[in-house]
């Protein structure tokens, strides 16, 4: 004789409650978006620090996109991970705009640009090339985790509504028709028991 083997009470969600999803990939850009939104805050100090000394278009552009980033990467950090969907928005806006600032630094390099910025105080210190590594690598990672699509479903679940329990009759089938209702359970209308 051989006995079907069922899954173990609670190894399933109960019929009706859908599982919720984990939000790794949200969390996780998250936190890389603060993580940059601090990188950039310090490149922010780094160049009010030089304009102390001496005033430049380079340090004031760079303290400029530098702040824009900041702002973007640190609000949409902070509310990607309070689940709410203005905060992938931003996350997203803010890793585009980190990856556009630095293909632009590139850009005007490569064509022999005689102006161009500093960003995140890296290339003032280190020179271009370490901002591949230190800025544009993790932007990109922000930015496809913020988009791909099981943040998004993270950030759905958050709005809908959790039922308080399981459905009544969980783990039972439900009640047949036509027939009496079990001894000791709720009773239906009918009369009373004493005058059947």
């Amino acid at each position: 004789m051989t006995y079907q083997q069922y899954p173990p009470q609670g190894a399933y969600p109960p019929p009706g409650m859908a599982r919720q999803p984990s939000g790794a990939t949200g969390m996780i850009a998250g936190i890389l978006a603060i993580l940059g939104g601090l990188w950039f805050l310090a490149g922010l100090a780094f160049h009010v620090i030089e304009l102390l000394d001496f005033a430049g278009s380079v340090l004031i552009g760079g303290a400029v996109l530098d702040f824009l980033s900041a702002a973007l990467l640190l609000s949409g950090g902070l509310l990607l991970l309070l689940r709410k969907s203005a905060g992938r928005v931003l996350t997203v806006i803010g890793a585009g705009a980190t990856i556009l600032f630095v293909v632009s630094i590139f850009v005007m390099r490569a064509v022999g640009s005689h102006f161009f910025f500093t960003y995140s105080g890296v290339t003032l210190r280190f020179g271009a090339g370490w901002l591949l590594i230190v800025v544009l690598i993790p932007a990109i990672a922000t930015l496809v985790l913020a988009l791909v699509p099981p943040t998004a479903r993270w950030l759905a679940a958050k709005k809908q509504p959790a039922l308080a329990g399981p459905p009544p009759n969980f783990g039972y089938p439900p009640p047949q028709p036509g027939y009496p209702p079990a001894p000791g359970g709720p009773r239906q209308g009918g009369p009373p028991p004493g005058q059947w």
